[in-house]
């Protein structure tokens, strides 16, 4: 017997297959987190890249980046990536503030297994040449001279300097600094030239394609580029010997492309590398455009770029196409919520309103108030979550405890200066009875996780903790006047009697100033 279907309506097989082409399959076996910054032999992380094993980062056919997470926890995890696109970039972070890329073809599935802390990729469903799919970690492990190799530790400087060195005099800084710069320069230069060579041999052997071969060099030009802009910016008296051998460099990876490859399309805004040149690239220019907000309290000072000036500057530039315009300025609109502090309520809703009417992109608009928490209406007070999911305000908190002095310390999970007073915070408590002091910690994550994953890591396990679930959307926090964190407020008796008292780390202070209102009591 012979069955015929008269029904147009493809399958739910059909439309499942069809989906899985759209789609790449990575699985993770027993895999091992990589968000974290170790110094050479220590036991604990300088620096997190991410706490919530947001590890996986690629550009999706919006032109939004977006990171998923690992399950570190589990023998196999599996993730998928949704696009379009034929192919798609894909970086895995690696030591905290490296990433591994990767370029895998729409309908791949991905297997990572894993060496120590080395994510070893296998393509599972085409033939491709492991040297290829693993240049990046194959490139690190016979190249560098160091934990890092050169090229890292020049674009990355400003950081691995800082979690380096922290501790030493500005003289001893600059001296350290210059050394490293000289071993740098040093080591670029033998590093750059078998880079190149490896990359030339797989040629030479037709051992890779000729889009992974672009995909290579381009991703060198552009981290060449990244670095030449950088160092300009951040180290002006450069020596000409540096800037020689960075140019001589670029110039050599420029030779390996067609003479008629255009350098500046829209197309490489999927490209991680080129968007990070881009964006260094619309920095240098339109944050000279801008003025600086000024902030200063009794612990700390800062400035920050207007972004609201650099937004409207970014506007009226002629040599940007719309897409690049429109990246500019979502970078720019994410920075003035990401730095909500600095920028009134009304101005924020302003710029987001402007983008959203400007390019009516509703996945860059939703996705920004995803990310960030944006909420359209204002409120008097702060809206407290604890651990439990139950919500309070600042302002009841306070009062059911106003026998009590109330020591507000506000953080957050990213903020490293915060998480450096952590463990004095937790020496201070030790000083005083809970029934004296009431301790109490209040978050500005936008989410739970983040959040809940800090508390674990740093062990804050006294004290009363709180997220702020509203913190970009009360008049309280500019009545307050919070401009950064960390920041330190005493209550005594229901009353604001310290809006900027001393940190933890200022242990002396800080209990002189307690004894000051317990001896009220």
């Amino acid at each position: 017997m012979i069955l015929f279907s008269c029904s147009d309506k493809p399958s739910e097989t059909a439309i499942e297959e069809k989906e899985k082409q759209n789609q790449i399959t990575l699985i993770f076996k027993n895999p091992v987190q990589n968000g974290a910054y170790y110094k050479p032999n220590a036991t604990k992380p300088s620096f997190y890249t991410t706490q919530t094993g947001d590890e996986i980062e690629f550009i999706d056919d919006n032109l939004i980046t977006q990171r998923l997470h690992i399950d570190f926890e589990a023998e196999i995890d599996t993730v998928i990536i949704l696009s379009r696109r034929e192919w798609v970039e894909v970086g895995l972070y690696y030591k905290g503030v490296d990433q591994l890329k990767y370029l895998f073809q729409k309908g791949d599935t991905v297997l990572f297994d894993y060496e120590g802390s080395k994510p070893i990729a296998y393509v599972q469903n085409r033939s491709e040449g492991f040297r290829v799919t693993n240049f990046d970690l194959i490139e690190r492990d016979s190249i560098a001279t160091s934990e890092f190799t050169a090229a890292m530790f020049i674009e990355k400087q400003p950081l691995l300097n800082y979690f380096g060195e922290k501790g030493k005099n500005l003289e001893e800084y600059k001296q350290i600094r210059k050394k490293k710069e000289e071993v740098n320069l040093k080591n670029f230069t033998q590093e750059f030239d078998k880079k190149m060579e490896m990359l030339q041999s797989l040629k030479a052997k037709g051992l890779i394609d000729k889009r992974q071969y672009q995909y290579r060099v381009l991703n060198q030009y552009f981290q060449l580029a990244e670095i030449i802009a950088v160092e300009n910016r951040l180290n002006p008296e450069i020596e000409a010997n540096a800037t020689t051998i960075y140019t001589e460099a670029i110039n050599r990876v420029r030779n390996e492309l067609p003479t008629s490859f255009n350098l500046r399309n829209d197309s490489l805004l999927y490209s991680n590398r080129y968007t990070s040149y881009f964006i260094s690239s619309i920095r240098a220019e339109f944050n000279k455009k801008a003025d600086y907000y000024e902030y200063k309290t009794e612990a700390s000072g800062g400035r920050i770029t207007n972004y609201p000036q650099a937004y409207d500057s970014v506007q009226v530039a002629r040599h940007l196409s719309q897409i690049e315009k429109m990246k500019a300025q979502y970078y720019y609109v994410e920075y003035i919520f990401k730095d909500a502090g600095y920028f009134p309520i009304e101005t924020r809703w302003e710029y987001l309103n402007k983008f959203k009417n400007q390019y009516q992109d509703t996945a860059m608009y939703n996705h920004l108030i995803d990310k960030y928490n944006i909420k359209f209406s204002i409120d008097n007070d702060l809206k407290l979550i604890n651990t439990e999911g139950e919500s309070t305000s600042l302002e009841a908190l306070v009062a059911s405890k106003q026998d009590k002095v109330i020591y507000v310390d506000f953080w957050a999970s990213w903020c490293a200066p915060c998480i450096k007073e952590m463990p004095y915070s937790k020496e201070i408590q030790t000083e005083f009875d809970s029934d004296q002091l009431i301790y109490v910690y209040l978050s500005a994550d936008r989410k739970d996780l983040p959040w809940e994953n800090s508390m674990k890591r740093h062990e804050l396990n006294t004290g009363l903790h709180f997220r702020i679930d509203n913190a970009g959307y009360t008049t309280k926090m500019e009545e307050l006047n919070i401009p950064a964190l960390p920041h330190y407020m005493i209550y005594h008796n229901g009353q604001l009697v310290n809006k900027d008292a001393p940190r933890p780390s200022e242990k002396d202070k800080l209990i002189a100033e307690f004894n000051r209102y317990l001896g009220d009591q």
